[in-house]
């Protein structure tokens, strides 16, 4: 779960991540070890305790209910992933990669295929769906951005802010649901919104969907690893002023109006 979740990382596990990986091996190792401790901790109480085993719900028509909803989590998340790897990848690889799923399926519940046979084809089809991506890739359009955001530049920011503008750096990408949050919630949302598309203002979108040098080295330089990443730029704040990765309507106005004062 830890490293599922390092790209995508708000809004608790991006500050202990960054933590870790900008300071020594020493916090490294305590913040790692921390987390895998966390997620081991209900087995280990159990361990110390079994006992306490007998406090745990009996088994009963009730897992069923439970295998239906975590079935319907797991096909939700599987719906999600293939239209990340739409915007990744590409429709015609994601159309194979969805075939050879549905083949590897099928392979798994046909009686008909003795048990190495099986195996024999389970194998391959996984193999083929892994490499699929990497041998079909296709080179995407370049996404359109909003009428009102422009294409990050980092070396445009401080010629805007010597020109006393106001820059708001999104940092997003298609596969990171918190950042789709942000901005269904607050970006996308008066009066944030209007404060974006006005004169001073230059909104800026680094689309981080697909690797891009640019943006993870301009990420590391503050000291972030992950996404979502806004950072507010302007006369009095010529060095950023970074926001927290949950925005809020409150934080981004605040922000805006700090950044733009003059000095």
């Amino acid at each position: 779960a830890a490293i599922l979740a390092t790209p995508c990382s708000a809004p608790f596990l991006g500050t202990a991540i960054a933590f870790a990986l900008t300071g020594s091996s020493f916090d490294v190792l305590i913040i790692f070890t921390s987390l895998g401790l966390g997620l081991a901790l209900p087995y280990l109480l159990f361990a110390a305790r079994p006992s306490w085993v007998t406090h745990l719900p009996k088994p009963g028509r009730w897992m069923v209910a439970v295998k239906w909803v975590l079935g319907a989590l797991l096909a939700t998340t599987a719906i999600w992933l293939l239209w990340v790897l739409i915007g990744v990848a590409g429709i015609r690889v994601a159309g194979v990669v969805s075939v050879l799923t549905l083949v590897f399926l099928l392979c798994s519940i046909l009686p008909a295929l003795g048990l190495r046979l099986r195996a024999l084809a389970l194998t391959a089809v996984a193999v083929l769906a892994l490499i699929t991506p990497f041998v079909m890739v296709q080179k995407g359009a370049e996404r359109s951005l909003s009428q009102n955001w422009t294409e990050f530049n980092q070396s445009d920011i401080p010629r805007l802010v010597s020109q006393g503008k106001t820059v708001f750096v999104d940092v997003t990408a298609d596969w990171c649901l918190s950042c789709k949050v942000n901005k269904g919630l607050v970006l996308d949302r008066e009066p944030v919104a209007t404060l974006l598309r006005s004169e001073n203002v230059v909104a800026m979108q680094a689309d981080w969907t697909r690797p891009n040098s640019d943006i993870a080295t301009y990420l590391e330089t503050q000291n972030r690893f992950g996404i979502p990443f806004n950072i507010v730029y302007g006369p009095s704040a010529p060095n950023g002023i970074l926001l927290s990765e949950i925005l809020s309507i409150s934080a981004v106005v605040d922000a805006l109006a700090t950044a733009r004062q003059r000095k």
